[in-house]
């Protein structure tokens, strides 16, 4: 870190830690409540400041205040963990780093309420096709979480819950910016009090994308259905289905470098999920049936250079399915939890001329977890076995402690193996082209799967600290990522140079830090700040690497009537290899509360209209102004 750095968070804190000595002790956190309780690290109940890995929770409070209104949004402008840049054929998150060489979020595991989103196909989940007007919170679980979940729990995993229960209202929420944008969703919840509960959520938005480049829209559409009936004493019933509609413009690069100024993508998924759950005293039981269905649909020019005028595009469809069922048992002893299960996943994907026909793969877990009270110590150790059709057998274990020296004072640290699969596109794509500027009017580069393939690993570790003061909190982690079989895409043959494959090619360390700090500066006013640093050794390209550092500064006034806001600086805005755009990005959202069930919001990004890039020669967007309104029955 620069001395300029050192200089800048010095200020800030001692400017906090002044302005807290003033702070109510009684003062309800706004940010990073310590008490705050999570399941996602563990797939059991436990406060984040006992969690041994780092826990990251944005609670309803927060996602308002952000006015972000996709997951993807709420994510790369609220959490310091992540890089977010806009890339040739979609947007994606980087974990702490874990982003190599990928178009795609296959390296982190999305959950909706529990269920796993990631699919098949491209082995991502597209967070920018969710919006937050029916989510409750969201809980990040940093570092290698197979232990829990299986594939793609590769650096860590995002859970987002939803409105359900007593959490959830009728609501009406609808918005407007320039360009064509506009959002509308609604949301109905049947009456409390009743033997069951049932939520219907409906969808409709358009982001006009940046005011710089073309053709980099989105479109959305998702309509969600949540049912429950019973009490956990008796047996409680859960039904849950999404789907999601996205149609996203592919970004049209600068000086013809991957050029795709007409093409779209589309992703098309039906999730669903029925889970049974029972307590019997102190040991509960959770059974669940759960799958996903849809398509991946690349409208991209093929055959003729893209950059002519009226181009025309081929549709490129690969359907994917999912069918898994999973059951596990958890209990409470006097001084542990205990908790195991087994979990099965069916999965198959097609194309005919893409993926070359049908493949199908299924993959059979079983996993084990225990956690211990020990005085002030909170050790945990748990292991996975997957047993894949395709790959073979991978053994995910885990260990790790939180120490709690004092209430102030906690210590944790955590080790652990993950891997991600290979996905089906990885292994078995032909026929898909994109362009190269080797000369006026590009060469098309053809990229071939690898069905040879092995899962890529890594070895995790991480040290961490908690400071915990009724005024302020510090966060501090260390932590180091030992990856080995990284896939990518690379030349195939020397003697053709246009034939590109995807193969087994890194292995690598990236390690880092990240500084965490929230100060209650008044009981309205609380300040937030947040630094990561990454570097990396070993054989990685320099193009492949996300930015190096990242800060996040969240500045928010909140009040349950009149004016609320949040003031929200990232650097860089974004980055990615040799393009890093060092510049502060600036979003202010301002909310007005006329009572308890109605609000008006203004949000306005890059307050400061900074000439950023989205990725490499990728200019970002200007200055926009979003007006939304949002009323609960």
């Amino acid at each position: 870190m620069s001395w300029r750095w050192r200089l800048f968070w010095a200020g800030i804190a001692m400017v906090a830690l002044g302005n807290a000595q003033r702070t109510s002790e009684t003062a309800e956190w706004l940010f990073a409540d310590p008490q705050e309780v999570v399941k996602t690290a563990t797939r059991t109940e436990r406060p984040v400041a006992e969690s041994f890995t780092t826990v990251r929770v944005l609670t309803r409070r927060e996602i308002e205040l952000s006015g972000a209104q996709t997951i993807q949004e709420l994510l790369e402008r609220m959490v310091v963990d992540f890089e977010a840049q806009e890339s040739s054929q979609h947007r994606f998150l980087s974990m702490r780093g874990a982003y190599s060489a990928s178009e795609f979020n296959e390296r982190m595991l999305f959950l909706l309420d529990g269920q796993p989103l990631n699919d098949p196909v491209l082995g991502n989940f597209p967070a920018m096709s969710l919006s937050t007007h029916d989510v409750e919170r969201v809980e990040i679980a940093f570092g290698p979480g197979s232990a829990m979940y299986g594939p793609n729990a590769f650096a860590g995993v995002v859970n987002i819950i939803t409105q359900q229960g007593d959490t959830g209202r009728s609501s009406l929420w609808n918005g407007y910016t320039g360009r064509g944008g506009y959002n509308a969703s609604l949301r109905w919840v049947s009456v409390p009090n009743t033997p069951y509960r049932l939520s219907v959520q409906t969808s409709f938005w358009r982001d006009p994308g940046s005011n710089r480049v073309r053709n980099n829209d989105s479109v959305v559409r998702t309509a969600r259905l949540a049912f429950s009936q019973g009490t956990l004493e008796r047996g409680q019933w859960q039904v849950n289905y999404l789907y999601t509609d996205l149609d996203r413009g592919q970004v049209g690069m600068r000086y013809f470098a991957y050029p795709t100024p007409n093409d779209r993508s589309q992703w098309r998924t039906h999730y669903w999920q029925t889970a049974y759950t029972r307590n019997f005293g102190k040991f509960t039981q959770t059974s669940r049936l759960y799958g996903l269905s849809g398509e991946v649909v690349f409208l991209k020019v093929q055959e003729v250079p893209p950059i002519v005028p009226n181009a025309p595009r081929k549709r490129m469809v690969m359907s994917q399915s999912m069918v898994a069922a999973e059951t596990y048992g958890q209990w409470q002893l006097p001084q542990a939890q205990l908790l195991a299960g087994v979990d099965y996943r069916y999965m198959r994907a097609s194309s005919r001329n893409h993926l070359g026909g049908s493949h199908n793969a299924f993959n059979l877990a079983l996993y084990a977890q225990a956690e211990w009270e020990l005085g002030r110590w909170r050790p945990i150790l748990g292991a996975r076995y997957d047993s894949h059709s395709i790959y073979g057998d991978q053994f995910s274990p885990r260990a790790g402690f939180t120490y709690i020296a004092s209430e102030q004072h906690r210590f944790r640290a955590s080790l652990g193996r993950a891997f991600r699969a290979p996905s089906f596109v990885e292994m078995h794509l032909r026929d898909f082209y994109v362009w190269m500027p080797w000369t006026p009017t590009g060469v098309p580069l053809s990229i071939e799967g690898n069905p040879n393939l092995r899962p890529e690993t890594t070895v995790s570790f991480e040290a961490g600290y908690k400071y915990i003061q009724p005024r302020w909190q510090l966060d501090v982690s260390y932590f180091t990522m030992d990856l080995d079989d990284v896939v990518t895409v690379f030349l195939k043959d020397p003697n053709r140079p246009d034939l590109r494959q995807y193969n087994n090619l890194y292995a690598f360390r990236v390690w880092g830090y990240t500084v965490d700090t929230v100060v209650k500066l008044a009981p309205e006013w609380t300040l937030g700040g947040g630094y990561m640093y990454v570097r990396y050794t070993g054989g990685v390209e320099e193009d492949y690497k996300p930015a190096r550092d990242r800060a996040v500064i969240r500045l928010a006034y909140y009040k349950e009537r009149g004016l609320s806001g949040q003031l929200v600086f990232n650097y860089p805005a974004v980055g990615q290899g040799f393009s890093n755009a060092y510049a502060w990005n600036t979003y202010l959202n301002l909310v007005y509360r006329q009572g308890e069930r109605s609000r008006w919001n203004l949000r306005i990004d890059n307050l400061f209209n900074v000439h950023t890039e989205m990725a490499r020669w990728v200019p970002g967007s200007g200055r926009s102004v979003w007006f939304s309104y949002q009323r609960d029955w």
